[in-house]
């Protein structure tokens, strides 16, 4: 029978699993694959608050011109902190992937198709016990930033420096030149200048750590 042609070994000895255990095995993939799909929502809610949360401050900025330029400085440093917490979010949910894309490929598939896999192969129950014994996160902290930079935030933090510009060029008067901009950037005693030379510093920092930041995953299908 099919059931029979998939061989389990957890010490390079082939042994057979009872059908009885197959049940468990599927059941478990189910709830494998529930707890990745709620790691996945938390992933799009705090995207979604970033996109929320800038389009309130950019809307609250825009609407009066004597709001200062620096609530959208705050608007950055808060979607700063969504973009870290989605990071550590995005470590756990690609523990729960590697398991059940393991699981996909290694028992799924060969069940479908009837086969049985090579012994030199059967390592990846190693694999999928040790992740549960001791789980170990492959993804570093700053890999996990920029995955979730190249994915969405990309996106959001140019927009709010170009509407920072903007604003520093239309408050407290409007800037004809630079010097003039430079000046508007003034947040209390610290001169414009290192202002908007900093945020700019800080803006190309942050987008450069999207491309030059190695990529070690093996999964091309992760969000």
């Amino acid at each position: 029978m099919m059931a029979k042609n998939i061989k389990f070994t957890t010490d390079n000895r082939p042994s057979e699993v009872s059908t009885s255990l197959y049940g468990f095995i599927f059941h478990y993939y189910r709830a494998e694959v529930y707890r990745e799909t709620n790691w996945r929502n938390r992933l799009d809610n705090t995207t979604n608050w970033s996109v929320i949360t800038s389009a309130a401050i950019l809307t609250f900025a825009f609407a009066d011109n004597y709001v200062p330029h620096s609530v959208i400085l705050i608007n950055f440093l808060i979607v700063w902190f969504f973009l870290y917490i989605e990071s550590r979010r995005f470590r756990y949910y690609s523990i729960l992937r590697d398991r059940t894309r393991l699981i996909e490929k290694q028992l799924l598939g060969p069940v479908f198709l009837g086969e049985t896999a090579p012994l030199k192969e059967k390592e990846w129950q190693k694999q999928l016990a040790d992740s549960f014994k001791s789980p170990h996160i492959g993804m570093s902290r700053l890999e996990s930033v920029a995955w979730r930079m190249r994915r969405n935030y990309i996106i959001i933090f140019p927009i709010l420096f170009l509407a920072w510009i903007t604003k520093v060029f239309s408050y407290p008067q409007v800037a004809l030149t630079l010097d003039d901009a430079l000046n508007n950037a003034r947040i209390l005693f610290i001169p414009g200048k290192f202002v908007f030379y900093g945020f700019v510093i800080v803006i190309l920092f942050t987008i450069s750590l999207a491309f030059y930041i190695p990529q070690t995953s093996h999964h091309d299908d992760l969000p």
